[in-house]
């Protein structure tokens, strides 16, 4: 299998814009949250979360992607995962499943729960378009128990340009692939502990799972 995506890609503007910060938030935040001690991270990227990790000293990362120029602890594929049962507390796919057919995809989500111990957090793309307000003020989290309020108005989009694309195989958008087939996959394998879209961040959704 060849990576869709070139090494020098992730250290664009185009892909270091605000929304992947706010991404890596949530990504941070799903983990530190599952009280997970081994992590299993697939889809190395530009390595800005596994780092972050490495250096915190609680945890036993190990990276892997299919690509070795982005040099991950170990090269392989997510269909087919190199490790024994039961390996990692927590298996993280951040925008990793899109990038093979949808089929493939679910041979991955079979492959992530057999090595995973407790669970796995995963993202995805789901393509919509609309208006969202996010509101703060002062000492919101005393009052409220939030640090932000939103409010959106969200509509599906389809996206026609996969094949020219020349990444993603496939996203939610309500067309190709909807929600409710995707949640289907992961419950082949998993509970859904919890389900959010970050604020500002409609394009990814992310899945906070539970192994069965």
């Amino acid at each position: 299998m060849q990576p869709q995506v070139q090494r020098s890609y992730y250290f664009t503007e185009k892909y270091l814009g605000l929304h992947r910060f706010i991404s890596y938030y949530y990504q941070a935040r799903a983990i530190m949250r599952s009280g997970a001690s081994s992590v299993l991270f697939i889809g190395v990227g530009d390595s800005m979360i596994v780092e972050l990790l490495k250096k915190d000293g609680h945890y036993s990362v190990t990276s892997l992607d299919i690509d070795p120029a982005l040099s991950p602890d170990v090269v392989g594929d997510i269909k087919a995962l190199p490790f024994e049962d039961d390996s990692f507390d927590l298996i993280c796919a951040f925008e990793v499943l899109e990038h093979l057919p949808f089929e493939d995809s679910r041979k991955a989500l079979g492959e992530i729960a057999r090595v995973a111990k407790k669970g796995a957090v995963i993202s995805v793309p789901h393509r919509r378009s609309g208006f969202e307000f996010v509101m703060k003020f002062p000492f919101m989290r005393s009052l409220i128990q939030h640090d932000y309020l939103r409010l959106a108005l969200l509509f599906p989009v389809r996206f026609k340009g996969f094949e020219d694309s020349g990444q993603h195989y496939w996203e939610i958008d309500g067309y190709t692939t909807s929600l409710k087939t995707f949640r289907n996959a992961l419950k082949a394998h998993f509970s859904i502990e919890r389900e959010e879209t970050p604020i500002l961040d409609s394009y990814h959704r992310f899945f906070t799972l539970k192994k069965s």
